[in-house]
């Protein structure tokens, strides 16, 4: 009887350390990199340009070319560090922006962070759009002293069909870029 309790823990540990591999497989694929940051500053703004990677994950092109829309949020916090205690995000924005293929008229469209629409023939041309420089500005910016900028993008699960929603453990909808931190006292 002991053997067959040995060989069950066995077994239960080999699947687990393969489950959570897969995973973490499936969520390193599913990222997409932010490759540089350009931060300005004017009296009462900051000014962020923002470039990513030139490609998406493959299961977000499959989705895609499916004619499921895809949306993307572009997430900045300014954060005031606090020495001794958790920090505190003192303004949080969010951009959205999203791609769509209508397969009647193949045609792909994509509509940036200022709700401007562009229509593509082709799919690269589409997500080479998609995922162009970021011009954003920051008005309103009061100079605090030992703050930080975070900026991400992460895929926006809520505008995708709720059958892809309902699968809570899948991971493979997990999609978000590094984040960024950049000292503000460096400007």
């Amino acid at each position: 009887m002991p053997f067959f309790k040995k060989n069950n823990l066995n077994l239960f540990l080999f699947l687990s350390l393969t489950i959570n591999l897969s995973m973490g497989i499936a969520n390193e694929i599913n990222n997409f990199d932010i490759k540089g940051i350009n931060v300005g500053r004017d009296d009462n703004s900051i000014f962020i340009s923002l470039e990513q990677s030139s490609t998406l994950p493959p299961n977000i092109i499959e989705l895609l070319e499916r004619g499921i829309p895809i949306a993307f949020n572009l997430k900045i916090e300014i954060i005031k560090e606090n020495k001794f205690w958790f920090d505190k995000v003192i303004q949080h924005y969010n951009y959205s922006y999203q791609i769509k293929y209508f397969s009647l008229r193949k045609v792909f469209e994509v509509i940036d962070i200022k709700g401007n629409a562009k229509s593509f023939k082709s799919e690269q041309e589409a997500i080479q759009s998609l995922l162009n420089k970021k011009e954003i500005i920051i008005k309103k910016y009061k100079n605090l002293e030992k703050t930080k900028l975070k900026i991400w993008v992460e895929l926006d699960k809520g505008r995708l069909p709720k059958a892809i929603q309902a699968d809570v453990f899948n991971k493979s909808w997990d999609v978000q870029s590094n984040i960024i931190l950049y000292d503000m006292r460096e400007l």
